[in-house]
């Protein structure tokens, strides 16, 4: 494979840095695993990885083996904080394996993913309609080949074309719903009893959605992270967390209440109304619980 730059794989740091996990850990292990013989690099030796040595070569003048200048600018420490957190995802999520002293192997797992995200890079290429109508009329003998679980893959990477909501690339100081910095310590949670990615995931479409203005979207959406969230508090329905948990503070408490009674309240008119002569549509302010959510993904984030 030969050496692939980040920026090659992914243009702009606006682009890079509005990815979540499950959508950057692919391209930044693809990027990793091109240093592999790479002559003079310190990145990739004897099948082993090093961060720190990867982190040296970004934030010097002279950027990767052919020495370029640095891939994304003035922009550079951000990516770098963005490169950081795909590292430790990639390791938490089983691809990347430590062997010691600051080295990392790429897992039989990892592999598997490098295998399925050139795949996708050929589907890209070929486009979703070409993709989806080889699925549908020739059972993905024509483009997508291989076993059953390639056509399962293929398929899922068109669902995901298909419904992938817009992203707005982000701007440095701009209020989102939720904390950049929550966000990032949910990320970093580990527990032997939950999977905390679709709860992170809630958060960074509730990020999209508010970005984007999709009011209703963001009401749904909040709900649906209350409804997600009581068995951290051993707990069934939010309710019984508002009511019964005695984790907390008084505020706490209180806050939970208001958030169990307007934000359900609000989310349930949003979803469940149906069509009338005459309509008003949700503000932002309408559907703004980020005040009460933050208390609330503090807690979480306390107590695990």
């Amino acid at each position: 494979m030969p050496y692939r730059a980040l920026s090659s794989l992914i243009p702009t740091a606006d682009e890079l840095l509005a990815m979540d996990m499950e959508s950057l850990g692919p391209i930044f292990l693809t990027h990793l695993k091109s240093y592999e013989g790479v002559s003079g690099n310190t990145v990739f030796q004897n099948g082993k990885l090093h961060l720190g040595n990867l982190l040296k070569e970004y934030e010097t003048q002279g950027y990767g083996p052919s020495r370029r200048p640095l891939e994304y600018g003035n922009r550079q420490p951000e990516v770098n904080k963005a490169v950081k957190e795909a590292w430790a995802w990639l390791g938490k999520e089983g691809f990347l394996t430590p062997e010691g002293h600051d080295w990392w192997s790429i897992s039989r797992k990892g592999e598997k993913l490098l295998q399925q995200y050139a795949r996708e890079e050929q589907w890209e290429k070929l486009g979703v309609d070409v993709v989806k109508q080889d699925l549908m009329n020739g059972g993905g003998v024509r483009f997508v080949g291989g076993p059953p679980e390639n056509r399962e893959a293929a398929l899922a990477w068109v669902r995901r074309k298909e419904n992938k909501p817009p992203v707005k690339p982000g701007v440095a100081g701009e209020w989102v719903l939720i904390a950049d910095s929550r966000l990032d310590e949910l990320r970093a949670l580990t527990s032997s009893q939950f999977d905390f990615r679709k709860l992170i995931r809630l958060c960074e479409e509730l990020n999209m959605a508010s970005r984007e203005e999709c009011h209703f979207a963001t009401g749904m959406l909040t709900r649906g992270l209350l409804d997600h969230v009581p068995p951290l508090f051993g707990v069934k329905s939010f309710s019984e967390v508002a009511n019964n948990y005695v984790g907390g503070s008084k505020s706490f408490k209180d806050t939970m209440l208001h958030l169990d009674t307007a934000a359900k309240k609000i989310a349930d008119g949003l979803l469940h109304t149906q069509i009338r002569k005459s309509e008003t549509l949700p503000t932002a302010q309408q559907v703004n619980f980020a005040p009460a959510l933050d208390l609330l993904l503090g807690e979480i984030i306390r107590i695990t």
